[in-house]
């Protein structure tokens, strides 16, 4: 069956053009993620490219290498890491030979840092963790191998922490200098299996991290002095296949997040209340069996989001998404918006009662970016793109609204 077209604006919307889009690689890749600083004056995009067979899940473990005659792959390539200002110039350009290249990227909310991690090589160490200073060209301030795919990558306010989700929990601190990496590994998480971290975020301050594996354990650090010190683990319940956290989203002041969950549920964390009683402070049963792959909490714990895909019913819809107040059903019911797509992620922006949305599953097929308006109940508009769209940002100052689409573009939009 074909996606069906988006839905019906409301009276009084219209279609959004992007102010600018950008394809750094000239469609050659997917931009598989996106960064924007708090105030909207700088963009960082990756390249990655990756042909996924239907068992596959973008979230999901990366599977093993599939052997070629002539010791090439289809997933080799020149990828690269981008930094463009707000009127979409080119600042700098991080571009390397690889294997599927950038998976994630991140930038400090001041703009002053930014970081990559992903795929290099078929073989181990098959990731890489990169860290650049922004304001100085792009310069290298860390570039390290590791032995699976880098799956996620997060930065404090002002970049002077740096975590790294793959085989394990990486915490690196800024450190200056001239002779020696400007980040140092200050400490590091091992989990007691071989899956790996899927998602991770760090806290404004730097001083609380949140982490989730693929074993479906939730976990909760404090940063004491650069040692990852546990507070708190659960484990999200689930029968389906892919029963584990798909991602996390911490809020900048480190006091909240939400956690995505499989059989479509997803959860609010308070972190003084995880660490207290060890489990999650609500929980949203959407109905429909799934694994919920995007969520994210308002910076004010008001409320959290998480996006599902939903049975299509006369080519009405396929994907849904729910703003849930905080605590559940205490401030009236939770808000709900169909999607035209199979959605991949959401963000929501307090300041602005803003939440945007990526959709678009399989590739090929087309996707679209949402900008909901949360105070009006409302759609304010979408913006098409030519492929499904996997990520999407709002910057902190409600000033842009980023998103990075299949179709290789990095889309630049304002509210």
């Amino acid at each position: 069956m074909t996606n069906p077209p988006a839905p019906a604006l409301p009276p009084g919307t219209t279609d959004k053009a992007p102010q600018w889009k950008i394809s750094p690689a000239n469609g050659k890749y997917y931009i598989n993620s996106v960064a924007v600083s708090a105030d909207g004056e700088h963009v960082v995009g990756g390249t990655f490219y990756h042909h996924y067979n239907p068992t596959e899940s973008r979230r999901g473990p990366a599977l093993p290498a599939s052997p070629v005659g002539n010791g090439s792959s289809p997933d080799d390539g020149k990828f690269g890491v981008y930094c463009y200002d707000a009127s979409g110039r080119l600042l700098w350009a991080d571009e390397f030979e690889g294997w599927q290249g950038v998976y994630w990227v991140a930038i400090s909310a001041d703009g002053s840092r930014a970081a990559a991690g992903g795929f290099m090589s078929q073989s181990a160490p098959q990731g890489f963790v990169r860290a650049y200073d922004v304001g100085a060209g792009g310069r290298s301030l860390l570039s390290i191998p590791t032995e699976q795919r880098v799956n996620q990558v997060a930065l404090s306010r002002d970049g002077a922490w740096l975590v790294s989700a793959a085989e394990t929990l990486r915490l690196f601190k800024h450190v200056g200098g001239i002779a020696r990496p400007e980040y140092e590994q200050a400490d590091e998480f091992k989990p007691n299996h071989t899956m790996g971290i899927v998602s991770a975020a760090i806290s404004g301050d730097g001083l609380t991290v949140v982490c989730a594996d693929f074993a479906g354990q939730i976990r909760v650090f404090a940063n004491v002095a650069g040692k990852l010190t546990l507070r708190a683990h659960w484990k999200v319940p689930g029968t389906e296949r892919e029963d584990f956290c798909h991602m996390i989203d911490l809020a900048p002041d480190g006091k909240t997040f939400a956690a995505g969950g499989a059989d479509g549920a997803f959860y609010f964390f308070d972190v003084a209340a995880f660490i207290a009683q060890g489990g999650p402070t609500g929980r949203y049963d959407t109905g429909v069996a799934g694994a919920v792959y995007g969520v994210a909490v308002e910076g004010t714990g008001r409320a959290f989001a998480g996006v599902v895909n939903v049975p299509v019913v006369n080519d009405t819809q396929a994907g849904k998404l729910y703003v849930v107040p905080v605590p559940p059903g205490a401030s009236g019911a939770a808000a709900q918006f169909p999607l035209a797509h199979n959605p991949n992620s959401v963000a929501l922006n307090a300041a602005r009662r803003l939440c945007a949305v990526a959709d678009g599953h399989p590739d090929g097929t087309p996707g679209c970016f949402y900008l909901f308006d949360l105070a009006a109940g409302a759609l304010r508009w979408q913006c098409p793109a030519g492929n499904m769209s996997w990520p999407v940002v709002i910057a902190a100052d409600g000033s842009a609204v980023v998103g990075g689409s299949d179709d290789s573009n990095i889309y630049y939009l304002t509210p």
